[in-house]
């Protein structure tokens, strides 16, 4: 090898020392004798020149170039390092059984020697690097925590008495609807419910229950699969629609890889001169600042954008040069990354009286998706569908349109037993853009089209479209224009035409004008104006009219939201609606273990009292919780010992342990990593931990524990002396018998041990000798600190 790093290598110190003799001596000795004749001395073709090297002003390293009739070479590595394209048809040479290629078939090349420092300043053109990439390391999902088996159960239940104004009789009833799920190692089962009349003023009335859905469900992080068993909701295509159904599904996750991107993302490209910094703007925001070598470069590493956009590149050299490039961006959650798949498969029977029926179940069927990302611009798509009555089988493509426009195409064809042969074709442009949105969309189906979920009894679609412009603007405010039409074979055409504008008021209000239109089988139009006006403490003023049919009706309005945590909420409402004058409020109440609403409404010909309560309970690790609704995963928290400290996320604070030192921690995000944390103020002065965080990755609504081990006793700083009467020698180890924690001994003898009893057995090593002692504290306080010796350690020799 011909490179020797700063530092060096010991097998070059000759090679390195005979070439600097040689090339800076005779370069010196040419540089201040007068020129021999000709004839005399013959002049020297080639040389070794041991140099500290530069590259375009960048520290290159310490290498050995070779000189040779005037011209400069270096060796493959060197261009390997310097990141350097090399020129295949560039004449290399041999000298010393080493390869050498030649500097000056580099695009820009120029070499500035300075024998007086030993080193040489090589520049090369931007365009002769090799690109530098900077990319988004590949999302690494962390090994998930172990689940412990857990149970819960959420509710939201509704009570409701009305007070007719008229003759009808009043009206009570209670509602509710119940989810109840088990979680652990072998996944997570949920069945939900929901109760109909269980209270009611009308005896003729009986109560029910109803069952909505049950699934089981199994993820395989491995391969980002996920298995539900049950009741579930087919993938569709781009021609078909989703349908409830009873069965077995099984389907590409990439939701089990947190802050994996499935779609393509655009990528940055620039040119840097000398080594530089480079700032991205995504939209005149900025993004993100990276350092960058000479050469090319490329940026797919800044946060993920969906939609149409503008990235502006501000290089900046060390000398404080900049150069600005502006490029378009494009990315859509439509399309896949090049060489992605994903896919879907179901068997089972369409759900039918969902919410009526509890399993009613249609005939089985099967169907799948399948979509594959064939390059960055280009995702095709196949869907299909089988049963004994019904075939179906669409395909279907979205791509990148000019413009920045996203567009999407699928045709399909079905054969039924009751309706024969069909085919349905689809067709939409959209484009998102900062200031400018615009999309269109039309599908169409002939007369025999069917798929699951659509039977003759529904109207039979015929042409759908829809438009839309809208436009944005800090100055001018927000326009938008839609249009929508709706034919069918048998019920004819519907369209709409909206128009909607709003414009900011002040620094945070906004006022907005709508307009609507609707004509066809049925026609009619609205135009109203509303006013919104925030507050400080989350307190929201609103006001509005509107016209319609020939009617006005407006109102006025005040809330003030929930917060995260804990906290009240209100709202009041008055105004007109087509039965007439109307005024209504509510209160509401969120705490730890749910939310609680109280609403009242007074209309022209009713009086309205609501009721709710929202919550849920979990059973895990032997202890029964009440709780906010269970959506997330949750966490047992246990620090043995100690009520009421404060368990959550960072520096806010979630929950609370009970009196047994135990807490349920909601709201963790599956398969990532979250930091659970104690509060350590509100620990006793005595107490000791290792660590006040500890990180936990649970499954999908699965409970894990969280042990915060807590050391709980007395301090005393004990003097210890040997044998011979002389202090214990500083470094011995002391370890109390029965616990982990590990003291050693400082100066004079001295260690200051904490988790002491009353009485306690220590024990010392040193030099591989060990000897055991009883130590006994003097009456005192927990945050009292003890002094207690000289305690005799026998048999251990200094």
């Amino acid at each position: 090898m011909a490179r020797s790093s700063i530092g060096g290598a010991w097998r070059r110190h000759v090679v390195l020392a005979a070439g600097l003799a040689v090339g800076i001596g005779t370069a010196f000795a040419q540089a201040v004798a007068p020129a021999p004749p000709a004839a005399a001395t013959a002049p020297r073709t080639e040389r070794l020149l041991p140099l500290e090297v530069f590259i375009n002003s960048t520290k290159g390293g310490v290498w050995t170039l070779l000189e040779r009739g005037g011209l400069l070479y270096a060796p493959e590595d060197a261009f390997e390092e310097w990141r350097l394209i090399r020129s295949p048809s560039a004449q290399n040479v041999q000298f010393q059984g080493q390869t050498w290629y030649p500097l000056s078939g580099i695009p820009g090349f120029e070499a500035r020697l300075n024998f007086a420092t030993q080193s040489v300043d090589l520049v090369f053109a931007p365009a002769a690097f090799n690109a530098v990439r900077l990319t988004r390391e590949a999302a690494l999902r962390p090994p998930l925590s172990p689940s412990i088996p857990a149970a819960f159960l959420n509710y939201d239940l509704s009570y409701t008495a009305s007070r007719d104004k008229g003759s009808n009789p009043d009206v009570r009833d209670l509602g509710a609807l119940t989810e109840l799920g088990f979680s652990g190692d072998w996944g997570l089962l949920t069945s939900s419910y929901v109760g109909r009349n269980l209270e009611s003023a009308d005896a003729q009335v009986s109560a029910s229950w109803r069952r909505l859905e049950t699934t089981y469900t199994r993820n395989f992080l491995d391969t980002n699969t996920t298995l539900r068993l049950g009741d579930s909701i087919t993938r569709p295509g781009l021609t078909a629609r989703a349908v409830y159904f009873g069965g077995l599904q099984v389907a590409k996750n990439f939701a089990l890889q947190p802050g994996f991107i499935s779609y393509p993302i655009p990528v940055v490209t620039g040119v840097s001169a000398a080594p530089s910094t480079v700032e991205l703007y995504i939209n005149d925001a900025l993004r993100q600042t990276s350092n960058v070598p000479p050469g090319p470069f490329s940026i797919d590493n800044f946060p993920a954008l969906t939609g149409a956009g503008e990235a502006r590149i501000v290089v900046r050299d060390i000398l404080g040069r900049e150069t600005v490039v502006t490029q378009p961006l494009f990315s859509s959650a439509s399309l896949l990354e090049q060489g992605l798949t994903d896919w879907s498969f179901e068997l089972g029977s369409v759900r039918q009286g969902l919410g009526t029926d509890n399993a009613s179940y249609g005939p089985g069927f099967v169907s799948g998706l399948w979509r594959q990302g064939l390059n960055k611009s280009l995702t095709a798509e196949l869907n299909g569908e089988w049963s004994s009555r019904l075939q179906r089988l669409s395909v279907g493509a979205s791509y990148e349109l000019p413009f920045q426009m996203l567009g999407q195409t699928a045709v399909g064809a079905s054969r039924s037993d009751t309706a024969g042969s069909g085919l349905s074709w689809a067709a939409a442009v959209e484009r998102a853009g900062l200031r400018h949105g615009l999309s269109f969309s039309a599908s169409g189906a002939s007369r025999g089209w069917r798929q699951l979920g659509i039977d003759s009894t529904q109207p039979l679609p015929r042409l759908q479209t829809t438009a839309s412009y809208s436009y944005s603007s800090n100055d001018f405010g927000a326009f938008s224009l839609s249009f929508g039409s709706f034919s069918t074979y048998d019920r004819g055409t519907l369209r709409t035409v909206g128009l909607n504008y709003t414009v900011r008021l002040a620094q945070r209000s906004a006022l907005t004008f709508n307009a609507t239109q609707l004509s066809g089988a049925s026609s009619g139009s609205s135009v109203g104006i509303s006013l919104l006006v925030p507050l400080d403490s989350r307190v929201v003023v609103a006001a509005g009219a509107n016209v319609r049919g020939g009617t006005t009706e407006y109102y006025l309005n005040a809330s003030r939201t929930l917060a995260a945590e804990t906290g009240w909420g209100w709202r009041t409402a008055a105004g007109s609606r087509g039965e007439g004058r109307f005024a209504e409020g509510g209160a509401y109440y969120q705490g730890t273990k749910g939310l609680f609403s109280a609403d009242v409404s007074d209309a022209a010909t009713q009086q309205t009292v609501r009721l709710g309560l929202l919550g849920g309970a979990v059973f895990a690790d032997g202890h029964l919780f009440a709780s906010r609704r269970v959506q997330d995963s949750f966490a047992i928290v246990e620090v043995p010992g100690h009520a009421d400290v404060g368990v959550g996320f960072q520096s806010s604070t979630l929950t609370r342990t009970g009196a047994d030192g135990v807490a349920l921690l909601p709201r963790l995000l599956p398969f990532q990593r979250n930091s659970v944390r104690l509060d350590p103020s509100e620990l006793p002065i005595s107490a000791e931990l290792d660590s006040i965080e500890q990180e936990a990755v649970p499954a999908l609504r699965g409970a894990v524990k969280i042990t915060f081990p807590v050391r709980s006793g007395r301090g005393a700083l004990i003097r210890i002396v040997l044998d011979d009467g002389a202090p214990a020698p500083a470094g011995a180890q002391l370890e109390l018998v029965g616990d982990r924690k590990e003291f050693f001994v400082a100066r004079r003898g001295e260690a200051f041990v904490t988790g002491l009893q009353p009485t306690n057995q220590l024990r010392l090593r040193w030099n591989g000798n060990s000897c055991t002692f009883t130590v006994t504290l003097p009456p005192g306080e927990l945050e009292d600190i003890a002094r207690v010796g000289p305690t005799l350690c026998t048999g251990v020799p200094r």
